[in-house]
């Protein structure tokens, strides 16, 4: 199999993986022992990450196995790829219902299926129940996760330019709020007040964007990428500004701990702010 096979098959094993609507660890654990066994770089499993992060919608996946069909036309190939399937599906010997109920059917389909378009017309009913989600760009993924994130849950449609620029920012609190492995209820109610200060949300979005909040920090952000996104056209005191706010959510809970400072610490300098600078949004959130 070339590099691009690999790549469009384990996008097919992650779909399968998503069909119970979780990606186990073992699930994840045993794609990237695909991806080592195929010799996958690193820049060829970046590829990959954005489908890990959501169970895709019918729109992608009807693409991806479209490209899989092409890529495998012969019984010895699709017979590979119905093997890997199996395998990863069972990888946490905890298959469920709806994995068992998406391997039967998918292995029927991949077995018998001829052509592309009787492919795709059997899958649809396979994801009928799938979110709707708009194909993902992988550029954007990298550059604002959380936005990424944000457009799958809520559709596109409902994005507001101003949702760009915030996003960035509730990742840059999460990150300071998580910092010392605990996100304390009175931090999200600050991360929740100060993103209602500045920026219009109706309940639900409002709702689903703090849970991506608590979910990427948890699972780590590029603090740097991140960082110099959200500042790309910031003023030295609108940086002051910012590091105030992190501050000030950091100390919700009525401490400010050192896991937290030396996240500040380094937040403060990758923003090119000096130490007294650091250390005078320390006094004044403290006061």
């Amino acid at each position: 199999m070339t590099r691009s096979d690999v790549i469009a098959l384990l996008k097919v094993l992650i779909a399968a993986a998503w069909a119970d609507g979780r990606l186990s660890q073992a699930e994840l654990n045993y794609t990237k022992a695909l991806a080592a066994k195929f010799r996958l770089s690193e820049t060829d499993w970046l590829a990959l990450e954005p489908h890990l992060e959501d169970p895709p919608g019918e729109k992608e996946i009807d693409e991806m196995f479209r490209d899989l069909l092409h890529r495998i036309g012969t019984p010895a190939g699709r017979d590979e790829a119905v093997r890997h399937i199996q395998e990863v599906m069972s990888a946490d010997a905890q298959m469920t219902a709806e994995e068992h109920d998406f391997l039967d059917q998918y292995t029927m389909i991949l077995k018998e299926a001829s052509t592309v378009e009787l492919l795709v017309r059997r899958m649809r009913g396979l994801f009928q129940k799938k979110p709707p989600a708009a194909t993902h760009s992988l550029d954007e993924f990298i550059r604002n996760k959380i936005l990424f994130k944000l457009k799958r849950r809520i559709g596109v449609e409902q994005i507001t330019p101003e949702m760009h620029h915030l996003c960035l920012l509730g990742g840059l609190m999460g990150i300071v709020a998580r910092a010392d492995d605990d996100i304390d209820a009175r931090e999200l109610d600050e991360i929740r007040r100060q993103l209602q200060l500045r920026g219009l949300f109706d309940t639900d979005a409002l709702s689903i964007l703090m849970t991506i909040i608590e979910e990427e920090s948890v699972r780590g952000l590029d603090r740097a990428r991140m960082i110099s996104e959200y500042t790309a056209n910031a003023t030295f005191d609108d940086r002051v500004e910012l590091l105030d706010l992190l501050f000030t959510v950091a100390a919700a809970n009525g401490s400010l701990t050192h896991a937290e400072l030396e996240e500040l610490r380094g937040i403060s300098a990758a923003m090119s702010l000096s130490h007294r600078q650091y250390i005078n949004a320390k006094l004044r959130v403290k006061k």
